[in-house]
């Protein structure tokens, strides 16, 4: 018998063998399911009758013995529940107890209600005292976007148990998502007294650096994480995006090469590789990483948000348009994605539902100095002038070093017939970044004052 021969029977032999081992487990797992919901319905059953047994009697010690039974029967009945909510986070692949922020592609929506059914469940008896229920119950929470239910549930954890690394990581990354950052560091700050150089740990810690702005400390829980475990792609790709943050585009890139060479289908890395090709102007590699992200996860607002952005860049509105409605209908409550299809209906000349969109996202992202300059721009276009300066005042308190913002006062004192203040803001505006003198040499909003002789000497036309 050659080779070929051999290996063609083998073939024939355990193809068959894989497809029953996988058939008989789906059997197994399915038989679980329904033994547990049986279970769960006669328990349910039998609550009901002692509870009506309760209400009936009035002999003391009856209703004693039966509120023993109850008891008993709701225990057990927690215990199920546990187990179902246990099972479902382990179908969506959330079965781990220690989370690491961005290690998980975000969930669809209907894993989201599964979840929230399940946790209503638990709900709806009096809480359990086993850590691990509890435990299980806040990651749940934490999954289904329910911090605040979260924090608290992590919190009666770490009143019994408040040495628990487990809970103090999982709290601080609830933390980050109420942007407690403080408080989320005082929890990985102890996480890692008790548990030093676990990557977890680490990377979440960078990660809440990074949102705080501190790039240098980020990079350096980054690096740590990464002499552990050089190929975590969660911290490679978390590593990325702080690359990306400080212009560090080619060591960027690097790190979103290398976490989707080990993942391929790691959207996320995909997803913010797309953007970091955006912030240098490659827009076709941006459009390949998002279009490969949606065939793998075709519902997912973050990166059709991110993909209306690359069409608006290439003046391809109608698509930008699209994706941003796809993502505000699964993701209403994102500030970004109204503020990026308003930068689209101001590109249109639509100013009046660039103004909805914007305010839409100043309402849920008060302090957003990109929006509250945006929408100075836009009142600028509807002659809207006090209402632009003060937008523009705003965003310049915020983002001081800006250049952008007082090039835009100088264009609005312009318009407004105001030249003393043009030019001031103007100057401002070249002596913070040379390219605004070339921008202004053909903006029309300087039409009023191009003839002036300070302007010309300003913008080097003298």
């Amino acid at each position: 018998m050659d080779e070929y021969t051999w290996l063609a029977l083998l073939a024939a032999f355990i193809i068959p063998a894989i497809g029953w081992l996988l058939r008989e487990l789906h059997f197994r797992r399915e038989r679980k399911i329904k033994a547990t919901t049986d279970a769960t319905k006669i328990l349910k059953d039998q609550i009901a009758d002692i509870e009506k047994a309760i209400s009936k009697t009035d002999d003391i010690s009856r209703k004693e013995e039966l509120l023993t039974q109850l008891d008993r029967k709701n225990d057990q009945l927690r215990g199920l529940n546990a187990i179902n909510l246990r099972r479902t986070l382990k179908d969506a692949d959330l079965s781990e107890d220690m989370l690491a922020r961005e290690g998980r592609t975000p969930l669809q929506p209907q894993q989201v209600n599964e979840l929230k059914k399940e946790i209503a469940a638990v709900e709806s008896l009096p809480p359990s005292d086993s850590i691990q229920d509890l435990l299980t119950l806040a990651n749940a929470y934490y999954y289904s976007g329910q911090y605040k239910d979260a924090k608290d549930v992590y919190g009666k954890i770490l009143i019994s148990h408040p040495d628990d690394p487990e809970a103090l990581n999982n709290r601080g990354l609830t933390y980050s998502k109420l942007e407690k950052y403080d408080e989320a560091l005082a929890d990985f700050n102890r996480s890692l007294e008790l548990g030093p150089d676990d990557p977890v740990i680490l990377n979440n810690r960078g990660l809440t650096y990074h949102e705080l702005g501190k790039y240098n400390e980020a990079l350096t829980d980054y690096n740590r994480v990464l002499e552990l475990k050089p190929d975590y792609t969660v911290a490679l790709n978390n590593r990325g995006s702080t690359y990306g943050e400080v212009g560090k585009y080619d060591e960027a890139f690097t790190d979103y090469n290398r976490a989707l060479e080990l993942k391929p289908d790691y959207t996320v890395a995909l997803n913010n590789r797309g953007s970091t090709y955006g912030e240098v102007g490659k827009y076709d590699e941006a459009l390949a990483d998002f279009n490969r992200a949606l065939e793998l996860r075709p519902d997912d607002p973050d990166t059709l948000s991110n993909r209306g952005s690359t069409y608006d860049k290439l003046g391809k509105y109608d698509e930008a348009l699209a994706d941003f409605n796809r993502a505000l209908e699964l993701k209403p409550d994102d500030p970004d994605t109204p503020y990026n299809r308003g930068s689209t209906y101001y590109n249109l000349e639509r100013y009046d539902d660039a103004l909805t969109d914007l305010n839409r996202s100043l309402e849920m992202r008060p302090d957003n100095p990109a929006a509250f300059n945006d929408r100075g721009v836009a009142y600028i276009k509807l002659g809207r002038y006090d209402d632009a300066l003060a937008d523009l005042n705003r965003s310049l308190k915020i983002r001081p070093d800006d250049a952008y913002i007082p090039y835009n006062l100088a264009c609005l004192f312009s318009l407004w017939g105001k030249t003393k203040d043009a030019l001031d803001y103007l100057k401002k505006a070249v002596d913070k970044d040379e390219e605004w003198r070339e921008e202004a040499k053909t903006d029309e909003d300087f039409d009023n004052i191009r003839k002036d002789p300070r302007f010309k000497k300003l913008v080097g036309e003298d």
